[in-house]
């Protein structure tokens, strides 16, 4: 066949006949997959919220999407008219296979999360995709009913991108083709007037459509090119952490030892536990120690991710607000935290956990906390106790746990975290031998077991003869949301997400059923505990403060962890959030609005200050990292970890030794 010249009026061969004619080019095909997707995805989301008109709500929430569509297409439009035919026809299957495979995603984030896809979960992702598969594959397998057609989707798509890549369609003319642009691009006109008409009688579909009512896939093109943000405002350096011996506290003359005991709660929020209104049956534990002791009703955490809560709690600084694991690499001294401060005085440290220790390098953070010892899952060689992709049955722990402490002579501080009530919340058989398939029942189920495991912790320390003289400290690391609109895990800062309890119990040493309704911040609890013990932190510049003094007028920042999603600050009962990828600035009234259905959008210059403020505090937490060193340690007699840059790693070397040898 005799091939035609690169033109602008000929095609490369003859224009299709017949039914053929009516097929869309492979590149439009793509992007109907791409459009289908996302509007059959915010739809399912839209219905689960019973808005008052879905059809309003719909077409509210899909416009800007359609805009993007028509923008794609006229920008394929446009590579036709420059003359390279054959060329254009491969780069905007390229663009539109891009375009799907990113639609696709967004869908299955939407379906999961209720929120939309953004760059910063897919950068996570790729910087370690070995290390987050688990959780990817538990979302799958939770939800096969999205699961099956969205790989599906993501396999023929994929075929047919690659084909049709190899070997792009015969071309037709740009006359037609621009015709059919010009055609969507007076659908999407009527759609935006018509949309604007129903809005204006059935009125917004309030917090949640405003979240929905954006393209990713623009924000995604903006994101690639740093349009989202204001960080270009900002250029604070990267803060030094401060290490052992560098944090000004002075010990009292005559120190009180008593043991200490730290048990964080995965995923445990307020709202979840009788003292946040819940049954007596759920949580009687926590009750109890909150009349034996001191609750604090409102404690916030900064980050809803577990290596961060325990980096801010056992150090009293902030985390760095990024979405990796720096706290994780390795560094030539350990970080200040109550483990060093404690262990100059002669305490022992140790800390136990039944999830996974590979998983964001737990060795490695425990090591820079300055630990003396470390203990995870693999340590219990037995994988008929794991429950779920990172839970297992945490009673498992407690004898390991307990020989820790029966060889230890001196004074110890011993933190640990429950796990089964991280999703999907699976409690072992004989706790549960018949569990729900109601999500929420099974989370329910799993605080209790969570409390269950803090009784037992008790018993043990009281068949010692320890009980009474141990300070035991009980805290949420985070919270987790069930609310519709939420759907699945933290990804959205609402109350029950970044609202935790927290009770402290010593006996002879604090009033007995005291309640402290300021606000707290997971971030106290160092400065508090070393405040109890009589050590002097004036001049400890901690970020945290001693939460018994009652603070009012705080100022409590937050952030949901991935880049570019919501972050704010607390004040009093005035909640802000910042939405980077929406660039607008919402405002809520707790408490006459405790559920947060309807926000205040905020604008002008007080808009301005406050986005340079909460991102003045992002930036103020990053840690200084060398991004070329490397480093190679083995680590708790079992756990030989490296790290690069802001990513550690570490695998598990079995021995015959299950508590250290030596101290």
């Amino acid at each position: 066949m005799t091939a035609f010249p690169e033109s602008t009026t000929r095609p490369i061969a003859v224009v299709p006949t017949g039914w053929r004619r009516w097929m869309p080019r492979p590149e439009v095909l793509l992007l109907i997959v791409a459009l289908l997707w996302t509007v059959a995805a915010k739809g399912r989301v839209l219905f689960g919220q019973k808005p008052s008109s879905l059809l309003a709500a719909l077409l509210e929430s899909t416009l800007a999407d359609l805009a993007f569509f028509c923008f794609v297409l006229a920008s394929f439009a446009g590579l036709y008219l420059l003359g390279l035919r054959k060329s254009a026809a491969r780069i905007t299957i390229i663009i539109a296979g891009v375009t799907a495979l990113w639609a696709v995603l967004n869908a299955a984030w939407l379906l999961s999360t209720s929120v939309q896809l953004q760059p910063g979960v897919l950068g996570v992702l790729a910087k370690d995709p070995v290390q987050f598969w688990p959780t990817v594959e538990a979302h799958l397998l939770a939800q096969p009913l999205y699961a099956l057609p969205i790989v599906a989707t993501v396999l023929v798509a994929a075929s047919w991108f690659i084909y049709r890549t190899i070997r792009p369609i015969r071309a037709e003319t740009v006359r037609s083709f621009q015709r059919k642009v010009f055609v969507i691009a007076l659908v999407v006109g009527f759609g935006a007037l018509f949309t604007h008409e129903i809005e204006r009688r059935t009125g917004r579909i309030a917090f949640a459509g405003q979240v929905l009512g954006f393209s990713s896939h623009w924000s995604a093109v903006q994101a690639s090119f740093g349009l989202i943000g204001h960080d270009d405002k900002l250029h604070i350096p990267d803060r030094q952490i401060p290490q052992v011996g560098e944090r000004a506290v002075t010990p009292p003359i005559e120190a009180a030892q008593p043991n200490i005991v730290i048990i964080f709660l995965e995923s445990v929020s307020y709202d979840s536990c009788t003292l946040g209104g819940r049954s007596p049956s759920t949580t009687p534990t926590l009750k109890q120690l909150a009349s034996e002791g001191v609750e604090f009703t409102r404690t916030y955490v900064p980050v809803p991710q577990t290596n961060k809560a325990f980096f801010g709690a056992l150090t009293g600084c902030t985390p760095d607000i990024q979405p990796d694991y720096a706290e994780s690499v390795l560094v030539d001294r350990p970080y200040e935290s109550l483990a060093t401060i404690l262990g100059a005085q002669g305490y022992q440290s140790a800390f136990f956990q039944m999830a996974d220790g590979r998983f964001e390098c737990g060795p490695g953070l425990f090591t820079n906390l300055g630990f003396d010892w470390a203990w995870f899952f693999e340590n219990l060689e037995d994988e008929s106790a794991r429950v779920g992709y990172l839970s297992a049955d945490d009673v498992q722990m407690i004898e390991p746990m307990f020989e820790w402490v029966d060889a230890t002579e001196q004074p110890f501080l011993l933190s640990m975290i429950t796990t089964v009530a991280h999703d999907p919340y699976y409690l072992p058989q004989w706790f549960e031998p018949d569990p729900s398939e109601n999500r929420f029942d099974r989370y329910l189920r799993a605080v209790e077991y969570s409390d269950m495991f803090v009784r037992n912790v008790m018993d043990q320390l009281e068949q010692r003869g320890l009980l009474e003289n141990t300070l035991l400290c009980v805290m949420g690391d985070h919270g987790d949301s069930f609310r519709p609109e939420a759907r699945r895990g933290r990804f959205v800062p609402y109350e029950e997400v970044i609202r935790v309890p927290w009770v402290i119990r010593w006996p002879g040493h604090l009033q007995p059923g005291r309640k402290i309704d300021t606000m707290s911040s997971q971030l106290d609890l160092t400065p508090t505990i070393l405040s109890m013990l009589g050590w002097n932190i004036d001049n400890a510049d901690f970020d945290g403060a001693n939460a018994l003094d009652e603070l009012p007028g705080r100022r409590l920042f937050f952030t949901s962890w991935y880049k570019d999603s919501p972050m704010g600050y607390i004040e009093g009962d005035r909640k802000v959030i910042y939405w980077p990828y929406l660039d607008t600035v919402f405002q809520f009234d707790i408490s006459s609005d405790p559920y947060e259905k309807n926000p205040q959008t905020i604008d002008g210059p007080e808009r301005e200050a406050i986005i340079d403020q909460i991102l003045a505090w992002r930036t103020r937490s990053q840690f200084e990292i060398d991004p070329d060193r490397m480093r190679e340690r083995t680590l708790f007699e079992h756990w030989h970890t490296m790290s690069s840059g802001r990513n550690a790693w570490t695998n598990f070397e079995p021995s015959v030794t299950r508590i250290p040898t030596s101290r």
